[in-house]
């Protein structure tokens, strides 16, 4: 049972919810001590802006505060066109919401505008002092954001280039797997690729929203430590193996299977063992091969397939040629992807990184 419960225990979650535990009991002290009249707010918004990354968090902050500001100042127009009739605040209200929802709408980031105008233009009916209202709920949305993102940048950090690293091991890993179900296609068997590539497609698009993350955490960030082209190159190997998979409509003939022998199983091992090499090396640890089993795979699979252009190629018809030549293909932009996928992991630790011998 502890066992199970341990398993469960997701230590990103964790950390989160730790970061998130102390910033809302922060926030509320704070917003005592403030003498804020509604420091609940103060606590809502430093739980809510709390995010998995600085980054995220970065990015919370700034739409809140945005839509609260935006928000405060269509209460204060609307409370003082209002006054103190129940009528004329019922028909500002209509206005206000239409516009401030239209808003949210069009940019979602700056849904919390709505709620911020409408807390302002009703919590107090006379209307005596809307200016007043909207300074408190911006003050105690500010103290609430501000504490959010002390609590992310100094309670366990978590930073996106870091999760953006595991999402492409990830991501890497599932590559590795769609290759395994590519080369049991060519074999063969009736494997569909649609939850793989469906994943990847996933992992693919979380990656992005990271990278983004992360050049909120740094904006300054130098050219070669930026993120985006460690994931260019997964996405790249992804579309190679898209490639493959279209060459893998259909199984191998049997004369095709025999001319090339072992050369594709070869250079499918050689392949996955790379990736899973370079899956370790984004998750910290260091790489274990390189580059020079996968190279001579391919050009042993390439000069198989130059070769059926002589007697090897006896027996064979047109479809087993274009299929020979688009695996060679795709096996050689694999190559050249993981080899990218490798420098660029080299750039991101300052090392040099070696040449790949054409």
């Amino acid at each position: 049972m502890i066992e199970q419960l341990r398993l469960r225990l997701d230590p990103i979650h964790l950390r989160q919810a730790v970061r998130g535990a102390i910033a809302a009991i922060a926030a509320y002290v704070l917003a005592e001590a403030c003498g804020l009249p509604k420091g609940y707010w103060s606590v809502l918004t430093a739980v809510i802006v709390m995010q998995a990354t600085l980054g995220a968090t970065l990015s919370a902050t700034v739409d809140r505060l945005l839509g609260t500001m935006l928000g405060a100042a269509f209460g204060v127009v609307g409370a003082l066109l209002a006054g103190s009739s129940q009528l004329r605040t019922g028909v500002v209200l209509l206005f206000v919401m239409l516009l401030t929802v239209y808003i949210a709408a069009r940019r979602p980031s700056l849904r919390l505008g709505s709620v911020t105008a409408a807390i302002v233009l009703l919590s107090d009916p006379s209307h005596a002092d809307p200016l007043g209202a909207a300074f408190q709920r911006v003050a105690e949305i500010g103290l609430g954001a501000v504490v959010g993102v002390l609590a992310a940048l100094l309670i366990l950090p978590a930073r996106a280039r870091d999760h953006l690293r595991g999402t492409s091991a990830e991501a890497l890993g599932l590559c590795g797997a769609l290759l395994t179900l590519i080369a049991a296609r060519l074999a063969g068997a009736d494997e569909n690729p649609a939850t793989l590539n469906e994943r990847i497609r996933k992992l693919l698009r979380k990656g992005d929203a990271q990278i983004d993350e992360a050049r909120r955490e740094w904006p300054g960030a130098p050219d070669h430590l930026d993120p985006a082209p460690m994931l260019r190159s997964i996405r790249r190997l992804w579309h190679s193996e898209i490639i493959l998979l279209r060459a893998a409509q259909s199984p191998l003939s049997t004369q095709l299977k025999a001319a090339l022998g072992t050369t594709l199983d070869d250079v499918v091992a050689a392949a996955r063992a790379r990736m899973a090499d370079l899956a370790v090396a984004l998750d910290g640890k260091k790489m274990t091969g390189d580059a020079a089993a996968l190279d001579t795979a391919v050009a042993m699979l390439q000069a198989s397939v130059e070769a059926l252009r002589g007697e090897s190629g006896q027996g064979l018809d047109g479809h087993d040629f274009g299929q020979a030549f688009a695996i060679a293909f795709a096996f050689a932009q694999i190559r050249d992807n993981l080899s990218d996928l490798a420098e660029r992991l080299l750039e991101q630790t300052g090392e040099a990184a070696p040449r790949r011998a054409d």
